[in-house]
């Protein structure tokens, strides 16, 4: 009968262990999470004694979404930049008539709409990049400029989605799973992402992080997807001092369909990979610890977890490790109940699902029990640390039990698409753009 080579078993083991220390250092960082917001006292209109401005690029929105986002930044910023990424009206006339600016610029991408609007600024002090589809409500902006007032570079917040179908109520679900890595990250003073529907930076620091945004080339193409990446590797570079809030929201609208998720999943996932090469190569020591074993992780987890049902379908295993790295937690927890007991001698001689329990029920192999003492560990460390997740985001899942199920069903398709993403990795220069090519110049 075929078995899995031992050095197969030992290299899944070690995977797990990496996955499962990942898991845990983002519980436990996640956890011990402060936000800066608490340490600094609220900002008042009477109080702010500088100006403030948000550049919002513009491409193919629904005009009402559009006109409900430009009447509330109008409200808030002493100015508001709209540029039209190769488009004009009906935005131009719904800017204007709400007080804001508008510039059209050819299309060429969010990219150089971002560059083009913060070139435009003049003695603004802090300056929001904001979608053209993301409400900001106004706790959220002045909880944002008293942080930074306070010392900050620049700073992002949580992002809910808004939407009554399924889907926008599963990203908003995801929302909460982003939450946890975005305050394991604040912990070290990092953040993952600067989002790219709200975060607001010193405009002196973000002119200096923006230039060349929109020229940004790899493999002789320019790169158009990922704004939002490359601001943050950036700003990471450049020594900001960054936050995030967990306290403040900016509110974006959920997606209408699986499938436009399905498309906003692969275009995320592509531009993290992207990104995460990007870093590696230029050494950017300055992401932390934390990005560089999420990335290892995040291209571990497909790979590995595809070999492993490749694995369980090509060997009937004689003895057989925990492979698979989607166990439910109380399966884990019935499978520790028997491996305790045939440590013990309290169960007979049969199969076991970690390889240190094999069919005589002794280990001669110091490979396989190497491995199975890692394996132990490994889900030992990500049993705790789902549970602790599970605590986390209990109270949103029965607020909404549906948006939580389907949640982790784009948490698997995720997966597929990791998986997409690293087999189409030798076509990167072919998903770097959308095929627009930059020209110079305004209407």
């Amino acid at each position: 009968m075929r078995e899995i080579p031992d050095w197969v078993e030992l290299l899944f083991s070690l995977t797990s262990l990496i996955f499962a220390v990942q898991l845990a250092l983002i519980f436990l960082l996640s956890s011990r999470y402060s936000d800066p917001s608490t340490n600094v006292s609220p900002l008042s209109p009477s109080a702010k004694g500088f100006k403030t401005a948000a550049v919002v690029p513009v491409y193919g929105e629904d005009e009402n979404v559009f006109e409900r986002v430009i009447v509330k930044l109008t409200r808030l910023f002493d100015r508001v930049i709209v540029v039209g990424d190769g488009v004009s009206e009906p935005y131009r006339s719904i800017a204007l008539a709400h007080g804001a600016e508008f510039y059209s610029v050819p299309r060429s991408g969010k990219r150089g709409a971002l560059e083009y609007g913060v070139s435009l600024l003049r003695d603004e002090k802090y300056v929001a990049l904001v979608d053209s589809d993301t409400e900001v409500p106004d706790e959220t902006y002045w909880k944002s400029l008293a942080v930074l007032e306070s010392g900050y570079d620049a700073l992002t917040v949580r992002i809910t989605y808004k939407g009554d179908n399924l889907t926008a109520r599963a990203q908003d679900f995801l929302g909460y799973y982003n939450d946890v890595l975005n305050r394991a990250f604040a912990r070290l003073g990092k953040v993952y992402v600067l989002n790219g529907q709200f975060s607001v930076y010193r405009a002196e620091k973000l002119r200096e992080i923006i230039a060349g945004l929109s020229s940004r080339k790899l493999l002789g193409r320019l790169i158009v997807v990922g704004d939002d990446k490359e601001l943050t590797s950036r700003a990471h570079r450049a020594g900001l001092r960054l936050a995030y809030l967990s306290s403040a929201e900016a509110v974006t609208y959920g997606a209408s369909s699986l499938i436009i998720a399905i498309k906003q999943l692969l275009r995320w996932t592509r531009s993290g990979y992207l990104y995460l090469f990007l870093d590696l190569v230029s050494l950017n020591y300055r992401r932390g610890f934390l990005y560089y074993i999420a990335g290892v992780v995040s291209v571990l987890y497909p790979i590995f977890g595809a070999l492993a049902t490749a694995l369980e379908m090509t060997y009937p295993h004689h003895h057989q490790m925990l492979i698979n790295l989607n166990d439910p937690f109380l399966w884990l927890v019935r499978e520790w109940t028997k491996e305790l007991l045939a440590i013990t001698g309290g169960l007979p001689n049969e199969p076991r699902l970690f390889v240190v329990f094999v069919h005589e029920r002794f280990v001669n192999d110091s490979t396989l029990l190497l491995a199975g003492a890692l394996k132990l560990v490994a889900d030992l460390l990500t049993a705790l640390a789902t549970l602790g997740f599970v605590m986390q985001v209990l109270p949103k899942a029965r607020e909404d039990p549906k948006g939580a199920v389907v949640s982790l069903g784009l948490l698997g398709i995720q997966g597929l698409l990791s998986i997409y993403s690293l087999i189409t990795l030798y076509r990167v220069s072919s998903w770097l753009t959308r095929g627009q090519e930059p020209e110079k110049g305004i209407e």
